[in-house]
């Protein structure tokens, strides 16, 4: 036992080593090519469609770029300013250099988006009328076998408080959760129990014995309860 621990911690160190050195050098190379000229920019421009005259905007927690990562046709891209547009759903990427317009990602070439440390995968829906879509969901892993999704969404209404046309927007979520590759809305204590029949009592007990986190955090409180009852 002690000699595999020998041989595993430097190939731990290895391993991190070569991951760091990759993400450098994709960085390195973006930089010479120049992030304007990548597939990254073959979006659409982008143009905003709403006055903000107050605090709640359609953007993702606040009306700025933020640099983040964007996995895109297969290419991750680090450092690079985006934001989300989460009323209309889409990825918004601006490079540095103030000659280019804003873009709109194609959602359908993004992987997922990492913006102020939370993730984003782009997951297909289906509707009622069969109807697929993409769109983006945030990402919790809680085990190998199950993921909790969080899917933003905006209300919006116009403001009566202003003179002229603008708008504000409210926040709202959905909650899904991955598992035995399905994508379930959780809304819910009856729809969890719908979900996994056979764990009705333990479903019940930790609701019963977590109803301040459940209100207090509830991401927080469905992750606990997925790793407890999966």
């Amino acid at each position: 036992m002690q000699i595999k621990k020998k041989l595993l911690l430097p190939f731990l160190f290895f391993s991190l080593g070569c991951f760091s050195q990759n993400k450098n050098l994709i960085k390195h190379n973006d930089s010479l090519v120049g992030i304007e000229n990548l597939s990254l920019n073959n979006g659409i421009v982008y143009t905003n469609k709403y006055p903000i005259t107050s605090k709640n905007t359609f953007q993702f927690l606040e009306n700025k770029y933020n640099t983040g990562v964007v996995q895109h046709n297969n290419q991750t891209y680090y450092d690079v300013n985006i934001k989300y547009d989460v009323f209309d759903d889409i990825l918004i990427f601006k490079p540095t250099l103030q000659l280019v317009l804003e873009t709109s990602l194609i959602t359908k070439q993004v992987d997922y988006f990492i913006l102020k440390n939370k993730k984003f995968k782009k997951l297909e829906t289906i509707s009622s009328d069969n109807t697929i879509s993409a769109g983006y969901f945030e990402e919790h892993v809680i085990n190998e076998k199950s993921i909790l999704y969080i899917k933003h969404k905006k209300i919006i209404k116009q403001d009566s408080r202003s003179d002229k046309v603008s708008y504000i927007f409210y926040d709202y979520k959905i909650y899904y959760i991955f598992y035995n590759n399905k994508l379930e809305e959780i809304s819910s204590k009856n729809s969890i129990i719908n979900l996994f029949p056979t764990l009705k009592k333990e479903i019940k007990e930790f609701y019963k014995e977590n109803s301040i986190q459940k209100v207090n955090n509830i991401e927080l409180f469905y992750q606990n309860l997925f790793k407890t009852i999966i």
